[in-house]
């Protein structure tokens, strides 16, 4: 009987052993489930990251695809760069062609505005010259009408004349060149004769043939005039 309790003993100790190592086959088991979870955890991250290579590829294609289009327009801008200066060129023509017919028509307006402006100048002072000459003609006209004997009445009128027409060219800045008596002017003088003359020094203006004027500074006409040399000895009183 001893005996055979030991050997249930023992049994009972096989089964416990049994039971034991069932559950850590579970364990095992569990333990494997665990890893295929992780495992296809594992999977799933890396089909994942597959997508993701797969997307950013793609993403990589589009933008070589947006390159390789940009590259195209360059080459296309490139061929429009060589026609250019051919474009360019006529447009120059163009536009000097303009500016040629925009300066020619101002010219001529120019020029008609000129021609017209002067012509008013000319007008407007032919009017103020023969309003201003109009007395000097009647002053005139009165002097012939009266019947004068004497010369010096005569002369007087004259010389009121005279006087009255120097005020009317002087009204338009035409002053006479005094030369009498004065040192001989190249400038302002012609010099017509030269006369021996002991009274004076050689060189002065002795006579005034044609009187000279000046208009606004400038001389218009200079006088024509004789003038004094060094008397010589042939044209002395003592030289014969």
């Amino acid at each position: 009987q001893d005996q055979t309790g030991d050997v249930e003993e023992v049994e009972e100790l096989a089964v416990d052993e049994t039971i034991e190592d069932g559950d850590s086959k579970d364990l095992d088991q569990d333990q494997t489930g665990d890893v295929e979870e992780v495992e296809e955890l594992a999977v799933d991250e890396t089909i994942e990251d597959g997508d993701s290579k797969d997307l950013d590829q793609d993403q990589t294609g589009d933008v070589e695809e947006v390159e390789e289009l940009a590259v195209d327009e360059t080459d296309e801008d490139g061929d429009s760069e060589d026609l250019d200066p051919l474009a360019q060129a006529l447009l120059e023509v163009e536009s000097y062609k303009d500016r040629y017919l925009r300066a020619a028509a101002e010219l001529d307006n120019f020029r008609k505005r000129t021609a017209r402006t002067r012509s008013e100048v000319r007008e407007e002072t032919l009017r103020d010259a023969l309003l201003q000459f109009a007395p000097v003609m009647d002053n005139m006209r009165r002097a012939l009408d009266q019947d004068t004997q004497g010369v010096d009445l005569l002369k007087e009128g004259i010389e009121l004349i005279y006087d009255q027409l120097c005020s009317a060219f002087s009204t338009y800045g035409l002053e006479p060149i005094e030369a009498i008596d004065s040192v001989f002017d190249p400038n302002l003088h012609e010099a017509m004769m030269e006369v021996a003359d002991p009274e004076r020094n050689p060189g002065t203006v002795i006579q005034e043939m044609e009187k000279g004027y000046t208009l606004n500074g400038k001389v218009v006409r200079p006088s024509r005039v004789v003038v004094s040399k060094v008397v010589e000895e042939e044209d002395s009183p003592d030289g014969g």
